[in-house]
């Protein structure tokens, strides 16, 4: 038996006869009460034509069929045809997210599918799955109201509302179809739900019915110095893969392996690309690709874009800000000119997240490749912007205090001496991007002693220490807004300041910082925490954080003050919430690894916790999990996810796909719309794309920036592989060049051999691999040191048993070797 609640088995059919206008065939159940049934036939009949709608329960689960037939004289076109989707998907305040469920779907022709799953993250998922010739084609949010929600709808054709939307300048990357049916013509289309416990039974299921269940590596956001190595299982093989664009793609036929067929794909032309999957009977999938600049080439263009729109006007209270950027009309924003942006929005062109991620970013990237210019900009914006005006400084009341919207001038001088005026420096979200940015300008003033900084390394490490204090201390102070029990998204430094904070003789300061981040480890520790709450009922946005948190509960459990078995339970439980609203089984690359938000990837996707959380789930499958290679794929192709919103590219392709034009290379969009038309976040309408304010996506980048690593995996699917990097394998031995943008890390977790490598003051010379010999037990590498006049390199080694090395190889002679003293571990040698 199953419950048929009211609007379920509904179907919208548009079609039209010749002279006359379209006409709209509904079915559905109109009942106030749900219907009790084994099997249910729905029909309606308008202008001759006969839809119907059958639902039955069998043992694999419920069967829907539909059947369209033209009992008319004249040939009927449809135009579309579709149905709602109208699932539980609200998630009120207080209430555990398990009430609800959360939609992932991929509408991709034969290969689509659908499932949603319940907040608990625990199965089994219920599953949509076209069966026989059935596909779909089509989607959108059909809404009552401007207000409203909105129910999801796919359609199984969609030419006409497609049509329409092309028209209107919507850019619908996917085929679609109208229907012309003669007289006493039928055709039959047939769908069918079935529960699966978890998501490898998913991709079993996917498999199964005929449908390709898809494996990429390293990812769908793809840099044009990497190809992309695909993996496809279907009891329907799939027998070739064709490009849409032939002349500037490489499609190369890869051995079977692990019971998929393999290829590997290379692109060179910029921007979308989509393949197309063709199986017997004329059946296809469709994949859409991102090909992309060099990850470093993208990471350096954001930091220059960024200092070139900096305002600098001394006599202008904003003088150093560094401002928004209108990619549409080449504008830039400033509190004097908000552009687009209205009403309460527009502290996203000062302040909030929006407005403190772009020196959060432009910091972080320059600990790693400063550029003299760059770090000028900092710290002009922190001496002219920051101190004494967004932040408070030592001399007053609430030290290092940051205010909020809609700018700290409106704050400073308003008449209210309360909080929401001049004490309006209580949301703590604010804070981390600033000791984010003040312990990344500490790191370039320590490590890259050739580029000038206005103040000390000490002093920018005191700023950092004190702004994360004030982070858990002053919106307590003001407002009782408690730090502890909410993730903030850059807060994940914080372990390192404390540890930046010890090895600076600090250690008082270092305990004092330590002991409050133990109590938020111990608050989320806690099996009643809420991990999806942020400022909304219901946020993908804690899990950059609670990877952190968990990884300080499983590295010292006794220092954190938790038990390691709460340790790990939480671990697990935060991973697996995490991978609940998570693109993993959606293979398009504004899915694949982007967050979902309670939207459910209807809308605001690549957002910056894609990448953030990307960070988050390298961290764990390095780390913590017992088989790690679904995650490491997931993890990079995350964290790679969200550089497809950079406008970059050089002259030859217009400097960047979305918005042409050397003024916007290196510009950003602040996230991605699937859907075929709507409004962003910050209330501009869109047209299936990205955003052309940048927003808060530099937030992302700082996650990338962090997640940057070169890692060598044997993945049971794709075999010997190397994420972020380019290989070559010679017997024993492997040579590897690093493009992951950093240069700094490396993690190998191969069957004979696993060890995590980072250089702390040097990067792996970009033209030179590094050669790892198995057989011997050695690896060569080529520094490039951050002070070329020093006289040692600093590197990490970890290996399999947990153990840590960190040694100072002295590169004055060009060939040394260095031999670690604990036994098994290999030696380095540095040419």
């Amino acid at each position: 038996m199953f419950c048929l609640e009211p609007c379920w088995g509904r179907l919208t059919l548009e079609f039209g006869v010749p002279d006359h206008e379209w006409h709209t065939l509904r079915t559905g159940v109109d009942a106030t009460k749900p219907m009790h049934s084994a099997a249910l036939e729905l029909a309606a009949r308008d202008a001759g034509v006969l839809l119907t709608t059958r639902l039955a329960v069998d043992e694999a689960g419920l069967t829907w069929e539909i059947m369209l037939r033209n009992d008319g004289m004249a040939s009927v076109e449809v135009g579309d045809l579709y149905f709602p989707m109208p699932m539980n998907t609200e998630f009120p305040a207080g209430q555990p997210a398990s009430v609800a469920v959360l939609k992932h779907s991929f509408v991709s022709g034969h290969g689509s599918h659908i499932f949603w799953i319940r907040g608990n993250s625990t199965g089994p998922f219920l599953m949509l799955l076209p069966e026989a010739d059935t596909s779909l084609e089509y989607w959108d949010v059909h809404k009552d109201s401007a207000e409203a929600s909105g129910t999801w709808c796919a359609y199984i054709l969609g030419g006409a509302a497609a049509g329409e939307a092309v028209a209107a300048g919507i850019r619908w990357r996917q085929p679609t179809h109208s229907l012309s049916l003669s007289p006493a013509e039928q055709r039959r289309y047939r769908l069918r739900f079935q529960w699966v416990a978890n998501y490898e039974a998913a991709r079993r299921a996917i498999a199964d019915a005929g449908l390709v269940d898809v494996e990429v590596m390293p990812g769908m956001t793809v840099p044009n110095d990497l190809h992309v190595d695909i993996a496809l299982a279907s009891s329907i093989p799939v027998e070739r893969i064709e490009a849409e664009f032939t002349g500037d793609t490489v499609v190369q036929r890869l051995p079977d392996r692990a019971g998929r067929r393999l290829w590997r794909v290379r692109f060179s032309r910029l921007g979308e690309n989509r393949l197309t999957l063709h199986q017997p009977g004329a059946r296809q999938t469709f994949l859409e690709f991102f090909a992309t600049e060099p990850v470093e080439t993208m990471m350096k263009k954001r930091a220059t874009f960024i200092v070139k729109r900096q305002h600098r006007d001394p006599s202008k209270w904003y003088d150093g800000l560094f401002g928004e950027w209108n990619m549409e009309t080449q504008v830039l924003l400033g509190p004097d000119n908000y552009d687009r942006i209205k009403g309460w929005r527009i502290y996203e062109v000062t302040c909030d997240d929006p407005g403190l991620s772009k020196p959060a970013y432009l910091a972080t990237k320059n600990a790693e490749h400063p550029d003299v210019a760059e770090v000028a900009a900092l710290d002009r914006y922190i001496d002219t912007f920051v101190w004494g005006g967004l932040q408070r400084t030592t001399q007053e009341a609430y030290a290092y205090g940051l205010y909020g919207i809609p700018d700290w001038k409106q704050n400073r001088e308003s008449s209210d001496p309360g909080p929401k005026g001049r004490l309006h420096i209580w949301r703590p979200y604010d804070y981390p991007h600033i000791f984010a940015m003040y312990l990344a300008m500490h790191r370039i003033a320590r490590d890259h002693p050739a580029i000038p900084t206005r103040q000390s390394a000490r002093d920018y490490l005191v700023r950092a220490y004190g702004t994360a204090l004030a982070m858990f201390t002053v919106p307590m102070r003001v407002v009782m807004w408690s730090a502890y029990r909410t993730g903030f998204y850059n807060e994940c430094v914080i372990p390192e300041l404390v540890s930046a904070l010890t090895t600076a003789g600090l250690t008082r300061e270092a305990a004092t910082l330590e002991a409050h981040w133990a109590r938020k480890v111990r608050a989320f520790v806690d099996p009643k925490a809420d991990l999806f709450k942020s400022e909304y009922p219901f946020d993908s946005t804690a899990f950059e954080s609670t990877q952190a948190l968990a990884r300080s509960a499983l590295d010292d459990p006794v220092a954190m003050g938790v038990s390691k078995a709460a340790a790990r339970a939480f671990s697990e439980r935060q991973i697996a919430a995490n991978l609940f609203c998570r693109g993993w089984l959606e293979p398009a690359y504004y899915y694949l690894g982007s967050d979902y938000r309670h939207t459910a990837g209807d809308a605001y996707t690549l957002t910056y916790m894609a990448q953030m959380g990307g960070w988050a789930l390298l961290d764990h499958a390095l780390n913590d999990a017992d088989d790690p290679h679904p995650l490491l794929r997931l993890g990079y192709a995350s964290q790679l996810s969200a550089w497809a919103l950079l406008n970059s590219g050089p002259a030859s392709a217009g400097h960047g796909y979305w918005y042409p034009g050397e003024e916007n290379d290196g510009a950003a969009g602040g996230g991605f719309e699937p859907a075929p038309s709507g409004t962003t976040w910050l209330g501009q309408p869109h047209h299936r794309g990205t955003w052309y304010y940048s927003c808060e996506i530099d937030l992302g980048f700082c996650g990338a920036v962090r997640a940057a690593a070169t890692i060598v995996a044997d993945d049971p699917i794709f075999g010997q592989v190397c994420h972020g990097g380019i290989m070559e394998t010679f017997a024993h031995t492997l040579r590897i060049w690093p493009r992951d943008g950093v240069r700094r890390r490396l993690n190998v977790r191969l069957q004979s051999l696993r060890l995590d490598l980072v250089l702390l003051d040097a990067r792996f010379r970009a033209d030179r691999p590094i050669i790892l010999n198995l057989g011997a037990g050695w690896i060569s590498l080529t520094p490039e040191p951050f002070a070329p006049s020093g006289s040692g390199v600093s590197f990490e080694l970890r290996y399999d048993d947990g153990r840590k090395r960190k040694e100072v190889i002295d590169i004055t002679d060009s060939q040394l070797v260095v031999r670690l003293p604990a036994a098994r571990l290999p030696r380095v040698q540095v040419r």
